[in-house]
């Protein structure tokens, strides 16, 4: 069996990240938490994300969460280096993650943020297995979202032409991976098979989402059932982000994946 590697993140800096914090380390997981600055966005007070830090990693999310491609360079270099700063003063130690807001970058962002001294770079772009060959375009393989059908909240689904709309926007790649027709019934069914995949074949599970969006959809039993599954497994390395990249920088290799989109 081929190296797996698994690891979470979690965006914003919402006070649920400290629900999040504790299941992961119930089950011996690890995460990377990008932290928002401003305190009309992050909820999270300064003592704890220090709290956060002791067990995982604290990456950088911007000041306010702006999408960083509309401001000009000065504005958006601002945002990026204020960020690192300021949680590294709240920490004392260096911030090595940088999470683009909205997912939202282009070549001139990304050098911004390889020139502020950054490890890597976290976007959103899902269905992503093996190591990333530019650390400043690090993929996932899932979204913590709902699944097949589009929700307003845990009780109510988006009714408009945005129903479908997390199906469309997965429905090929679970085909093209071979995953079992269960896959395609709900979020629990999708993460697991994923995770199979993965770990057969070798290569990274990174799980991405929102606190405030699990609690939004009343997503934590799933969550809490997905880490009880993907946990303590043997010829797994549980990382942070950071851990993870570090790694390529010694070992670049965890097997190969031929289907990895």
């Amino acid at each position: 069996m081929n190296k797996t590697i698994i690891t979470t993140s979690w965006d914003d800096g919402s006070r649920e990240d400290l629900r999040v914090s504790r299941l992961l380390n119930t089950f011996n997981l690890k995460g990377t938490f990008y932290v928002l600055q401003a305190r009309e966005f992050r909820s999270l007070t300064d003592e704890e994300i220090k709290e956060l830090s002791k067990t995982q990693e604290i990456g950088a999310h911007t000041l306010n969460h702006y999408d960083l491609t509309k401001l000009s360079l000065v504005r958006a270099k601002k945002q990026i280096i204020g960020s690192k700063k300021n949680l590294e003063d709240i920490l004392h130690k260096p911030i090595k993650m940088f999470c683009y807001p909205k997912g939202k970058y282009n070549s001139e962002i990304k050098e911004i943020v390889q020139e502020a001294n950054f490890l890597g770079a976290r976007t959103t772009k899902e269905f992503s297995f093996r190591e990333p060959k530019d650390f400043f375009e690090f993929g996932a393989a899932l979204h913590v979202y709902p699944f097949p059908l589009r929700k307003r909240d845990r009780e109510h689904y988006h009714l408009s032409r945005f129903l479908f709309q997390p199906l469309g926007r997965k429905f090929f790649k679970i085909l093209k991976l071979g995953l079992p027709f269960s896959s395609f019934l709900n979020w629990p069914n999708l993460a697991k098979a994923l995770f199979d995949y993965v770990y057969k074949n070798g290569g990274i599970y990174h799980l991405w989402g929102h606190s405030w969006e699990v609690e939004r959809y009343g997503m934590w039993l799933e969550l809490e059932d997905l880490f009880r599954y993907i946990s303590r497994r043997e010829n797994v390395l549980y990382l942070t982000n950071g851990q993870a990249l570090e790694f390529f920088r010694v070992r670049p290799s965890l097997g190969s994946d031929p289907h990895n989109l």
